[in-house]
Parts: structure tokens; sequence; C-alpha cells
């Protein structure tokens, strides 16, 4: 008897119809269904957490690089502030030799950023610890120098008499002080926090520079 016969055909058929719309095939079919959903979620989540940690580290890397500049602004600062303080524990003869590249930058952060070829024999000194600070700075220039920094600083002639600016205990040979209280000091400033003053011999053309905050 062979299976091929009509008869049997049609019952396979039946139960494959019968099957298909079976209960038990949908659990199967939402298996499945579920399954793609889970590899799915699985499959962002990843990328998510790739591209998150890429960010977290790069953020590092940012975080790192801003430390080191903030070190070595720091360290920039500290050394200009040592170079500065450098004066009160610096030879007194490297004090008293004029036209050091010191004198010269500390010219050009006090008094003139540009000066011009007539100001020479420049000395200066600086005291700078604590929160407060002082500098003296004494050159030989033309009128026209002392023009220019009147002008620019805005400087006023003192009409007081005994207006000699801050008196320092430190002596220097440059710093003619009985020359200066001989001589009217032209002055800008804001009481309780800073002054400035300059004074002017023509006949020498010297000039003193003195600075100082309170």
């Amino acid at each position: 008897m062979r299976n091929n016969e009509p008869g049997i055909s049609n019952n396979a058929a039946n139960i494959d119809r019968q099957y298909a719309t079976s209960p038990i095939r949908k659990p199967l079919a939402h298996s499945k269904n579920t399954l793609r959903l889970t590899i799915y979620i699985l499959t962002l989540a990843f990328i998510v957490s790739f591209f998150s940690c890429d960010r977290i580290k790069r953020k590092g890397y940012d975080s790192v690089d801003k430390t080191k500049e903030v070190a070595s602004d720091t360290k920039q600062k500290i050394s200009k502030k040592a170079g500065e303080l450098v004066d009160k524990v610096i030879l007194k003869p490297a004090i008293d030799t004029p036209n050091t590249e010191r004198d010269k930058k500390r010219f050009r952060d006090y008094v003139l950023t540009e000066p011009s070829n007539d100001v020479t024999n420049i000395h200066s000194y600086g005291d700078f610890f604590g929160s407060d600070y002082k500098v003296l700075i004494a050159f030989t220039c033309n009128q026209s120098t002392i023009d220019r920094i009147i002008a620019t600083k805005k400087m006023q002639l003192t009409t007081t008499k005994d207006d000699d600016g801050l008196f320092f205990l430190d002596e220097f040979p440059w710093w003619d002080k009985d020359k200066i209280e001989l001589l009217e000091p032209y002055k800008v400033g804001k009481e309780n926090e800073y002054w400035k003053y300059l004074w002017y011999d023509p006949k020498t053309k010297q000039a003193f520079y003195e600075e100082f905050s309170l």
C-alpha cells in the first residue's frame, strides 16, 4: 500500500492547517518577536554605552589639559612674582648699577611703555612684599619726556609745599632725597589706594618717579 494515496495527503493537509491556526503556534511566534526585540535593545544599549564612554574619555582628556594649563599659568605667575621680590635679596651693587634689563623693564611697566632715546641712566628699586608695594625709579631725560609722562598719567602739579610723597627708609645714592625736597612734584592717585609722584630738575635733567599703594 503506497503512502501517496489521496486520503492520506488530505489528512496531512488538514493537520498543517490545524497547526497554523493552533494556539500552540502563537506562543512560538511571540517568543521569536521577543527575542528579536531583546537583541535590538541590547544592541542599542551597547552603542549608547560606547559613545557615552567615548565622551567621558574625551572629557577626561579635556580636564587633564585644563589642569595642565592652570598649573602652567600658576607657575608663570609665581616666577614673575619671584622676579619682582628679588630686589629684597639682591646685592646692593647690582641695584646701584644703572640701565640693567630689570631697570628698563620696570621703567616700561611703571613710567612709559615706549621710552624715547633721551631716557638714560635708569635706576630702580621695588618692594613687593605684603599686600602693598612701592617703586622708586630715577633717570635722566628731556623736558619732552616729562611732558609725555604727565599727560599719559594725567598728573597735576602739587600746590602743597610739604607734599614729598611717601617717606622711604631705603637709602640709595641715585635717589637724592635732599634734591627731591626742593622740587615740586606732579602727582596722581586715589586716597587710601595708590599714589604716583614725579619730580624733575630741568637744570640737571634728573627725574625721580615714585609709586606706592596704601
